[in-house]
């Protein structure tokens, strides 16, 4: 009976435990909202090698490019920013017969999340696989899923 009254004790202080770390979880899932387009917008950029940029990235692009994806608060500035992004990467770390041109169309027609998504995800599938850091790989489905998520 000691044995079965300690078994029943131990399931409710797992359970008391789980329901806490489950209420944890939830409240800082709801607190941290849906995903941010600056964020990803960031991250993407900051998944490409500092090599596939052209020499004006690094003399003041980048830092103007960051600051203006850090206030895309709707999707036709989104993608603006995913246009002007392409005016910085080297022609040579875009796939053979990707149309840059393409990405400057769909950005100026975007009106929803959705469609700055596709932008974006345009653009990723037109680098180079060489375009990106090693470490995109395992972020990379990631930051899609989160890229579904734009609202």
């Amino acid at each position: 009976m000691k044995q079965l009254s300690l078994f029943l004790l131990c399931a409710c202080l797992i359970s008391f435990s789980s329901q806490a770390q489950l209420k944890d979880a939830l409240t800082k899932a709801s607190s941290a909202g849906a995903p941010n387009a600056g964020n990803l917008l960031s991250q993407f950029a900051g998944a490409l090698k500092p090599t596939s940029f052209l020499p004006s990235w690094g003399s003041g692009g980048k830092t103007d490019w960051l600051s203006a994806a850090g206030k895309v608060s709707n999707a036709v500035s989104m993608a603006k920013s995913v246009s002007s992004l392409t005016s910085f990467i080297k022609p040579d770390m875009f796939k053979s017969g990707f149309n840059v041109g393409s990405i400057t169309q769909a950005a100026s027609a975007a009106k929803t999340y959705s469609d700055a998504s596709n932008v974006l995800k345009s653009l990723e599938g037109g680098l180079k696989p060489e375009a990106f850091l090693s470490s995109w790989a395992s972020k990379r489905s990631g930051w899609l899923s989160a890229l579904s998520m734009l609202k």
